[in-house]
């Protein structure tokens, strides 16, 4: 096959996968607009009714408020946990690192019901309460996409001789910490705290199965309105695709940002 046959075959297969994954996301945000959409090839109109009876809605403002908070509680014990071990492991001890992988392996080899099934046997004649439960464990599930972003962080600088220097000249470890550690790993962490927000934003399974109606966030929402009223459902679906893209366009944007300097220090480095 010619270079020009494969060229056009890679580009076919792209094209196909990108109609395919994107075809159910438009349809599903054509539908959120729908009037109404039954046995026809397009909808019979479009109205922005189903978003503002979303919005007015006191639920959707209540379940929006326990999935932010249940993010960014998460959020802020996933980096107080691990943050201070992933520093550890890379600037004193690299080969506990070897271990670290391994444990941040164990979260994806955990179905979500056995785990929750062993938490409320473990802690159900505990006076603890369930919402404390919850995040524990969230946080826990995040670890493999917190630590992989805040490990990202620490290559390609020496950050024990910046710590030690910091240290030399009087600041205590937390102060050299905060000062000196955190400003240079401020991509990963940000990368890191975007990331483990949103997969606790968006939990559904430890959340219905540990806790129930009793605490009901944004995806067991979504859930039962799909079974009620499917235009809301898909108003629902397009709100968090788009917040969806919002962080992810967050995420490459800090990327893109943090990674400029370092190009332009190595074409300065070259010329």
């Amino acid at each position: 096959m010619s270079p020009k046959a494969s060229t056009r075959v890679a580009r076919g297969i792209i094209a196909f996968l990108f109609v395919y994954l994107a075809t159910p996301i438009v349809v599903t945000m054509i539908y959120s607009f729908s009037t109404s959409w039954v046995k026809t090839i397009l909808p019979n109109g479009l109205t922005l009714k189903w978003y503002s009876e979303l919005v007015a809605s006191p639920e959707f403002m209540a379940v929006l408020l326990r999935s932010f908070c249940l993010g960014l509680l998460t959020t802020l014990i996933a980096m107080a946990c691990f943050l201070p071990v992933v520093f550890y492991a890379n600037v004193y001890n690299p080969k506990v690192k070897s271990h670290l992988r391994f444990i941040t392996v164990l979260p994806f080899t955990i179905p979500g019901i056995i785990l929750v099934t062993g938490l409320i046997q473990l802690y159900a004649e505990l006076p603890i309460p369930k919402i404390i439960i919850l995040v524990l464990a969230i946080s826990l599930l995040s670890l493999p996409l917190t630590y992989q972003a805040l490990d990202n962080a620490f290559i390609g600088r020496d950050f024990r001789a910046m710590f030690e220097q910091a240290l030399v000249l009087g600041d205590s470890p937390f102060k050299a910490f905060v000062k000196v550690i955190i400003p240079n790993i401020r991509a990963g962490v940000l990368v890191a705290m975007l990331l483990t927000f949103t997969s606790a934003f968006g939990e559904y399974v430890l959340t219905n199965l540990l806790l129930g109606g009793n605490f009901e966030t944004l995806k067991i929402y979504m859930y039962r309105l799909m079974r009620s009223n499917g235009q809301a459902s898909s108003v629902l679906t397009t709100i968090y695709f788009i917040f969806l893209a919002f962080i992810s366009l967050i995420l490459i944007l800090i990327m893109q940002h943090y990674s400029a300097p370092h190009k332009s220090t190595k074409e300065g480095a070259k010329k």
